[in-house]
């Protein structure tokens, strides 16, 4: 493959995704691609599989979800711890034509329940240790069944008629309204702000930097879209993945001592535990750029990371400070669709200033309440345009992009000069714990009907280490006991959506039209917390 077709790839020109192993597998072969001790039942690996060796596997797996009856346009759940099968199993449904669901795992039956409803599901493919949690109107495939019947050969001929501008992959994002919504993604919009990664000579067979030695780091979960598209990107440019299921600090920096990768990708509430664990007295010299991903990363811990990596290494040693990446992204827009870049210094003590910008291919402006653009300077609400855009929520009218394709984020910002820009703040309903979006709503909903509790809000207070962390502000009814109803919230809901503390009140705070005043409620929160320490 030419270096001009690798580029149409990675700008995802008519390349589908359940395609996309097959062709990276013709161009790059035998070049490691992923590195992980993980093993995927019924096929034999080492730590180390190849691009020929990924292929190998989406092949087969494709091969026996064929064999079970999925066909094109069926929704399936893909329900797996987070080792690499979530993406393989993903790429081989997607290469039937089907659209692949990835499902967290830790959810509770209800949850993914409701995730089937609402993406129209008709079959799913489960660990066996969660399959009990599989809704029973689903055709289901235990991951012990797809194991026994993996073929002994790889059948590699993709479908014939895949459409990069079809529907590819179904993920789902939490609704302000309490129900979670179905955000239908294209090969075109998850591949096309790739392109960039063939200007570089990451991964060329030529080039200031050699491709035995570039490599990434990841612990990432691949239900997620940031997790997906650091996949999705590393495997494009040719380049190693280091990952791991499970994020654990002390192992994390265990393997850049090992590995030596030059990026590190991980969300800020990773980045607080390495420098717990004690990255200042760690070799990360290797690291020329961290990357950070679904949350605001604080600028003093930026500045330190910067000082823990280097740009160049000679004899060695690390020279100069890392650069660090702040990226802003959303499902909605397919993953990521602008950088806040810390550039990288020659001089560690000497940081250059840092500035925010979109991606290529990505439009951006800011508007007022009533939709008009503001001037350059004024803070309004940021929207995107651009191939990387959903074209709508699945089985829902409102909420998408509008008529001209601009997708409102309920982010707040402004527009500065030469193409650069400004964060202003979050939405107000989108709550970030340790790098998940949770829209309260949603929570308050399933919290429901709690034993004595008259009502509920769920609010974010800030944490250091998560960004947010929830707590339920509760109007209690007789015999309401705070640590019964912290237990019994563990069962209805997955534990970054789950309340760790709460907070008695009188009355929720509520607005002149009734409605919820989240943030007042959070200032209680906060000033009860507050007490309580004191």
């Amino acid at each position: 493959m030419s270096r001009s077709e690798l580029s149409a790839l990675a700008r995802g020109v008519g390349v589908h995704l359940g395609a996309l192993t097959a062709v990276l597998a013709d161009r790059y072969g035998d070049r490691p691609a992923v590195i992980d001790p993980e093993r995927t039942p019924g096929l034999d690996h080492g730590e180390t599989r190849s691009f020929t060796d990924i292929e190998d596997a989406v092949a087969r797996l494709a091969s026996v979800h064929a064999e079970a009856g999925v066909g094109p346009g069926d929704r399936v759940l893909v329900v797996c711890d987070n080792r690499l099968d979530v993406a393989l199993h993903a790429f081989a449904i997607a290469r039937l034509a089907a659209v692949p669901v990835p499902v967290n795992h830790r959810l509770t039956g209800h949850e993914i329940d409701v995730i089937g409803q609402a993406t129209g599901a008709t079959a799913a493919v489960a660990d066996d240790e969660v399959a009990d949690r599989v809704p029973d109107r689903l055709r289901l495939r235990r991951v012990s069944e797809v194991a026994e019947a993996l073929p002994a050969a790889a059948h590699r001929a993709p479908a014939g008629d895949l459409d990069p501008d079809a529907t590819a992959i179904l993920l789902t994002t939490s609704g302000t309204t309490g129900v979670p919504k179905a955000a239908p993604l294209t090969s075109r919009g998850l591949l096309s702000s790739l392109g960039r990664l063939t200007v570089v000579p990451l991964g060329a067979d030529l080039g200031p930097l050699r491709r035995d030695r570039d490599r990434i780091l990841a612990c990432l979960p691949l239900t997620h879209v940031m997790g997906f598209s650091v996949l999705l990107a590393s495997l494009s440019a040719g380049l190693p993945l280091v990952r791991r299921a499970r994020f654990r600090a002390d192992e994390v920096l265990d393997l850049i001592e090992h590995h030596r990768p030059n990026v590190l990708v991980a969300v800020p509430t990773m980045f607080a535990d390495l420098e717990r664990a004690g990255a200042a007295d760690r070799d990360l010299s290797s690291i020329q750029l961290f990357v950070s991903s679904a949350d605001v990363l604080p600028p003093d811990r930026a500045r330190r990371l910067q000082g823990y990596g280097g740009l160049a290494r000679i004899a060695g040693r690390g020279v100069g400070s890392a650069a660090v990446v702040d990226i802003f992204g959303m499902v909605e827009l397919s993953g990521p669709a602008a950088v806040r870049l810390y550039p990288p210094s020659p001089v560690g003590s000497l940081p250059a200033p840092s500035f925010a910008v979109t991606l290529p291919g990505v439009r951006l402006r800011v508007v007022d309440e009533d939709g008009r653009t503001v001037p350059r300077g004024t803070v309004g609400e940021l929207q995107w345009r651009g191939p990387n855009v959903l074209g709508g929520y699945e089985g829902h009218v409102e909420g998408g992009p509008d008529a001209d394709g601009w997708f409102g984020s309920g982010d707040q910002g402004r527009l500065l000069g030469g193409g650069l820009f400004q964060f202003a703040g979050r939405s107000k309903d989108r709550l970030k714990v340790g790098g998940f979006s949770v829209f309260p709503a949603e929570v308050e909903e399933e919290l429901e009907g709690a034993r004595g509790v008259a009502e509920l809000a769920i609010v974010g207070v800030p944490d250091e280490r998560l960004g947010e962390r929830l707590v339920a502000v509760v109007v209690p009814t007789d015999g309401f006991d705070d640590h019964a109803f912290l237990r019994w919230a563990r069962d209805q809901v997955a534990g970054y959506r789950r309340p760790s503390e709460v907070v008695v009140v009188d009355a929720i705070p509520r607005g002149p039209n009734g409605k919820l005043d989240r943030e007042a409620g959070t200032q209680l929160a906060v000033d009860a917390l507050s007490e309580e320490d004191a």
